[in-house]
């Protein structure tokens, strides 16, 4: 599989005739995070990868041609590049915008608007008057400037994680829907009067999403080490997951099992679903789509 003459400098993981090929194989390496070198070698095209990537990369093509009965036309797919490529670093940049827009506005009451009063997670209004807008707006909410700074650190290094898994996109996409859920699930659980504000309801949806995704994605090779993703997850949760008087334990608790539930929902697709920039693209809009369509509902009634 690789040369253990090279450890040192870029692996082969792939070679083959088909260019096309090649280039898909690569594309899927670079949706999970993975630096893909592609060179014409031996008659055909070679995809190198980095050393420490030499085991992931290998496993990540090996599920792709087994799910892809026909790789080429597969390959094709996976090639049709959208008008505008995601890219982590600018989707984070968005992340801390829609906070720190969100918490300026808050704190200054711009357009007259109690933001908070709008669009904080009040468990009777989500769950007997139906307000569900309030499960995704509370996410971008925040008490001060501590409150903000978490949950800004902990949701980019978290869902960084899990876009190695899944794409930026789609990362940023299951991690609101997954934190939106575990705000509901917290309405249903928590006293008519709770109120919740901030992202970390969608911070631990992320971590239970990379839990249930790497568990289930842990290759055979692994096998000794296959529960430790889902016991890193839950241990992870419970060191980050309780803080002072003022933390809104149930929202953690509801988000992470959120996210499990959606990470396992999700690693029943193929490896190469996932390669698809288009649909990295979409998760992207989807993500967007749904804050401001919850804010304007918000503002709306």
């Amino acid at each position: 599989m690789s040369d253990p003459n090279q450890q040192d400098g870029p692996v082969r993981v792939r070679l083959t005739e088909d260019g096309e090929l090649a280039k898909a194989y690569a594309m899927t390496l670079t949706a999970m995070d993975m630096r893909a070198l592609l060179a014409s070698e031996d008659g055909g095209y070679a995809v190198y990868v980095a050393p420490e990537d030499e085991l992931r990369a290998t496993w990540e093509l090996d599920q792709y041609d087994s799910e892809n009965a026909t790789g080429a036309a597969a390959g094709k797919k996976a090639r049709a590049k959208p008008a505008i490529v995601v890219s982590f670093s600018t989707t984070a940049l968005a992340y801390a915008a829609v906070l720190l827009f969100f918490f300026g506005a808050a704190r200054r009451g711009v357009f007259n608007t109690d933001w908070a009063g709008e669009g904080a997670m009040v468990a009777h209004h989500v769950t007997s008057d139906l307000e569900l807008w309030r499960t995704v707006t509370a996410l971008t909410l925040h008490l001060d400037l501590g409150h903000i700074a978490s949950n800004l650190a902990f949701g980019i290094i978290f869902v960084w994680l899990l876009a190695k898994e899944t794409g930026p996109g789609i990362a940023w996409a299951s991690t609101v829907l997954a934190g939106a859920a575990g705000n509901w699930l917290n309405a249903l659980w928590q006293a008519p009067a709770h109120t919740s504000i901030g992202a970390s309801t969608a911070v631990f949806a992320a971590v239970g999403l990379l839990a249930a995704l790497r568990h289930r994605w842990r290759p055979p090779e692994f096998s000794l080490r296959y529960w430790a993703p889902l016991g890193g997850g839950i241990m992870l949760m419970a060191f980050l997951g309780f803080g002072d008087g003022n933390t809104d334990i149930g929202a953690h608790i509801c988000g992470f099992a959120a996210g499990l539930a959606g990470g396992y929902w999700m690693s029943r697709k193929d490896k190469a679903w996932f390669g698809d920039e288009q649909r990295q693209v979409d998760g992207l809009k989807l993500a967007g789509f749904t804050i401001a369509g919850a804010w304007a509902l918000a503002l709306m009634f």
